[in-house]
Parts: structure tokens; C-alpha cells; sequence
């Protein structure tokens, strides 16, 4: 195990944010977020799982990274919990657009990670995560308030339920294990799915949108 450098505590006015996403853009929105809600905070940078624990070995602190899960390397979460054993001390809030329950389950499960932010998430439940997590506060995960999608002409209960997880950005292994339901039949329905919204790939079927048909 690698332990991290720890300090005593210093003012919490001026932490270090270390943002881990392999998105510039979303890197960037996120520095002028948290640089608006915390003027004296140290702002660093990781655009996947390799710098991101490369840089939390070296963080005295306190110290807090929002983690993408999806960045290159971070494994769909595995990457998560390998820097929570190395970096215990490290608080984490994970910010992720993958929001299945599995998924929130185990990332809240692992003792460092103090809150969970879906992508479509306002800056006020950012604001309130980082909040916690700074604090040494476990915030429970609270879905962002969004309007139910209305059903596609022409699917049934289940296609909409496999419709639903793929706007999610499960692959199709994780839909069949959400559905209890083989990887082979997964497929079928993406292929009817595909048929009747006569579309021609996943993701034009997860932005499908009644309204606009």
C-alpha cells in the first residue's frame, strides 16, 4: 500500500480540488464552478486514472478529487476503489454521468468517497457535495430532479426499460446484469429498439425523443 502524505489539518477556506475528467471541456466548466464557490482553493488537474493517482500520492492534506468513472483507465469504478486503498486519506466526490444503482452502490460503499454527483446534476448539489466532503460529512445521493421521458410509439415495457439504461450509458453488459437478463437477448431488444425508431445505432436510440418524431 502507498500511504499519502498527511498534514494537520489547515483552513478548509483553501483546500486543493483535484478535478479527474478526460473531457477538457468538462474540466473546464468544473475549475470555474469550484473556483466561484471556493476563491482560495488550489485547483489541479487529471485527465485519467493514471495522473489522477499519480497526483493523489503526492497531496498533502486535506485534500478532496472529484473522479469521473468514466476516464480513461478508471475501469467503470475499479480505478475508484484502487485509489481509495492507496489514498485513504484522499476524500473523494464521485461526478459521473453512469447514475445506475449498482453503480452509486458501490462507489458510496468505498469509505473515502463522500458524496455522488450525476453529470446532469445543477452546481448546487455540487456546491453541497464538496461542502460534505470538506466537512468529513457523508452526503446521501439524491437523483436530479428531471422529467420522466415520455415512451417511444411502438416499444414495449421492456424495450423502454433497455432504453432507459442505454440513455444511461450502460453498456450491454451491464443492462443484461441490471435486467437479469443474457447478453444475447440485450441485444435483440437493441435490435428492435433500432427497427422501430429507425435509428441506426445506440446512440441514436437513446436520444430518441417522441415529441420530435
Amino acid at each position: 500500500m502507498i500511504d499519502c502524505p498527511c498534514q494537520p489539518d489547515t483552513a478548509i477556506r483553501a483546500p486543493t480540488i483535484l478535478i479527474a475528467d478526460d473531457h477538457d471541456l468538462v474540466r473546464d466548466g468544473v475549475k470555474l464552478m469550484v473556483a466561484a464557490m471556493w476563491p482560495g482553493a488550489r485547483l489541479l488537474e487529471a485527465a485519467d486514472a493514471g495522473a489522477l493517482r499519480q497526483q493523489a500520492r503526492h497531496l498533502a492534506q486535506p485534500a478532496l478529487a472529484l473522479v469521473d468513472l468514466n476516464m480513461p483507465g478508471m475501469d467503470k469504478g475499479a480505478g475508484l476503489a484502487l485509489l481509495a486503498r492507496e489514498c485513504p486519506q484522499l476524500r473523494m466526490v464521485v461526478v459521473s454521468a453512469l447514475t445506475s444503482p449498482d453503480v452509486i452502490r458501490r462507489a458510496l460503499d468505498l469509505p473515502s468517497v463522500y458524496a455522488f454527483v450525476p453529470k446532469s446534476a445543477g452546481a448546487l448539489r455540487m456546491q453541497q457535495a464538496i461542502d460534505a466532503a470538506l466537512e468529513g460529512r457523508r452526503l446521501p445521493y439524491q437523483p436530479p430532479a428531471a422529467a420522466v421521458p415520455l415512451p417511444a410509439a411502438g416499444l414495449t415495457p421492456r424495450m423502454e426499460e433497455v432504453r432507459a439504461l442505454l440513455r444511461q450509458g450502460l453498456s450491454n453488459k451491464q443492462i443484461a446484469r441490471q435486467l437479469d437478463l443474457s447478453e444475447g437477448t440485450v441485444k435483440n431488444y437493441l435490435s428492435e429498439i433500432f427497427r422501430v425508431l429507425q435509428v441506426s445505432n445506440r446512440t441514436q436510440a437513446a436520444q430518441y425523443d417522441p415529441e420530435l418524431a
